[in-house]
């Protein structure tokens, strides 16, 4: 189990901080390329562009799975704080939907562009490669909604929060008294 565990809690984390230290390391490599061997890498440009659309659509399963996506708490101020894992719930009903219309458009249009097999100007790879990344990151995003319903469900969280010891509230007098010494 640890081997799930790990994949579970890390996997997005560590695809997310390879992605983006690569496109740092492109990217400084080719200013320095261009600005100081006057030679600049015609690819760079090109390779950090499709990692960046790789990083969102893997960023997008990790918000899932942290709750960390965008989040209207009108409702559930409205309504008390009982409400909120009903929204939480909505919420998550409605990222499934919304990822399924994304697979639902994006496969179709991943398989035209492979039959067309299209390729990238600078690096030649294959452009489904680049547009895979809608119908995988849609895909993620649906498998941690339904890990994150059944948290709420079963535990009545969205995520496992850490534990957080009590702190006792400090009179202002005390803050005074250590302020003026």
């Amino acid at each position: 189990m640890p081997v799930l565990t790990f994949i579970d809690r890390k996997t997005e984390n560590y695809l997310l901080t390879a992605i983006l230290v690569t496109i740092s390391v492109v990217l400084v490599v080719q200013v320095f390329m261009r600005y100081f061997v006057n030679s600049p890498l015609v690819w760079a440009e090109e390779l950090a562009r499709y990692l960046l659309v790789w990083c969102t659509m893997i960023g997008t399963s990790l918000a899932v799975r942290e709750s960390r996506h965008i989040v209207v708490d009108f409702a559930p101020v409205l309504f008390g704080p009982r409400s909120v894992g009903i929204f939480r719930l909505i919420s998550m009903a409605g990222i499934i939907v919304f990822s399924i219309v994304v697979i639902y458009y994006s496969v179709p249009f991943v398989q035209r562009v492979q039959q067309m097999n299209q390729l990238s100007p600078s690096l030649e790879i294959p452009m489904w490669w680049v547009y895979l990344a809608l119908p995988v990151g849609a895909a993620a995003s649906i498998l941690r909604a339904i890990q994150q319903v059944y948290l709420q469900l079963r535990y009545g969280l969205a995520t496992p929060e850490p534990e957080v010891a009590e702190v006792p509230p400090v009179a202002a007098s005390q803050i005074q008294d250590k302020a003026g010494r």
